[in-house]
């Protein structure tokens, strides 16, 4: 009878063997272990049985050597737990495709945030853009007022300066009228006093003469009619020329007026906005009312005194007239006296 050559059965039996003593199932160890066999069936069954446990399961893989029945029984409860897993891998899969559908709500919900925020980001850029852009324009606007104001202030403090130099000259030359219009109320008076004595010395002089010799009394008497006719000529040329001097210091204080109003009305214009220049001008205009109110009382005293020097002239002229008739009353011929 031939001898059967070595089965798979009895290479499976060997590595299983093996394994359980903790040696790796090798064709040596599996021909030692059976003590026949060739190196090539061996490896077949070995190849064969190697690649049968890399797609057995783990239930069939820990089952070899097992009863029959119990591997039945195992197999059934290893797919009642797939089944279960099957079902709560499938639970699962829905609760995380939920859970992922929920996520990519929340990402495109996020993105959409994020677009409306960077749309927002881009608004309020351009607002910072446009805000900086005015800032920008109104420091150039400040800086170009505040140059202005620094030439208003300059101009201020130039037509000040100008206004009080202006000012200075037309208190002189108000000085210097006032000087000249007393020079003239004096040379005036000491003319008046002067001919007034010598009216007064004339006359005493014609009297007594008279009380000597009416002739000369009479000589006299027409001496002194020439003597007060020039006197009076002179007195009225004096006076018309005084008055012809108080129309020129009219006119000269008119004229400064004007220059005072005209320079008035300037500085107004050009510094309206500048309060304390206003106030100076108010202050200016003051000043000059007070001065025109001085030289009105000083015209009024002037006109005074130009009527009081023509009262005295006609004075005078009434006691000539009063001389002359008395002069023609006694040269008249004495009535005789009959012894």
């Amino acid at each position: 009878m031939a001898r059967m050559g070595v089965q798979y059965e009895d290479v499976v039996e060997a590595a299983l063997q093996l394994q359980k003593q903790g040696d790796n199932p090798t064709i040596q160890r599996i021909r030692d272990w059976l003590g026949t066999g060739s190196f090539t069936t061996i490896s077949e069954h070995l190849k064969q049985w190697r690649e049968n446990q890399r797609n057995a399961t783990p239930l069939e893989q820990d089952s070899q050597g097992l009863p029959a029945s119990l591997v039945k029984i195992a197999q059934e409860l290893w797919q009642q737990a797939c089944l279960e897993a099957d079902e709560k891998l499938q639970s699962y899969q829905q609760q995380a495709d939920a859970e992922i559908r929920q996520a990519l709500t929340d990402k495109q919900q996020a993105l959409e945030d994020a677009q409306r925020m960077e749309e927002k980001n881009l608004l309020l850029d351009n607002k910072n853009n446009a805000l900086l852009a005015d800032i920008k324009q109104q420091a150039a606007l400040l800086s170009r007022l505040e140059t202005q104001l620094e030439t208003s202030q300059q101009q201020l403090v130039s037509l000040t300066t100008a206004s009080q130099e202006k000012e200075s000259q037309a208190k002189q030359t108000i000085a210097a009228l006032k000087a000249e219009l007393l020079e003239q109320q004096a040379l005036s008076q000491q003319a008046l006093d002067k001919q007034k004595e010598e009216q007064i010395t004339a006359l005493a002089h014609e009297q007594q003469r008279n009380e000597e010799n009416q002739l000369r009394w009479m000589q006299e008497v027409d001496l002194a009619r020439q003597q007060t006719a020039s006197l009076k000529e002179a007195a009225q040329q004096e006076a018309q020329q005084t008055k012809q001097h108080l129309a020129q210091l009219e006119k000269q204080l008119s004229a400064s007026q004007e220059l005072t109003q005209q320079q008035t009305l300037d500085l107004q214009g050009k510094q309206i906005r500048e309060e304390n220049l206003i106030k100076q001008q108010q202050q200016l205009e003051a000043r000059s009312e007070r001065l025109e109110l001085q030289l009105e009382e000083k015209q009024a005293a002037w006109l005074l005194k130009l009527e009081e020097f023509n009262a005295q002239l006609t004075n005078k002229n009434q006691q000539i007239k009063e001389l002359e008739a008395a002069l023609a009353s006694s040269s008249r011929p004495a009535p005789l006296i009959m012894i």
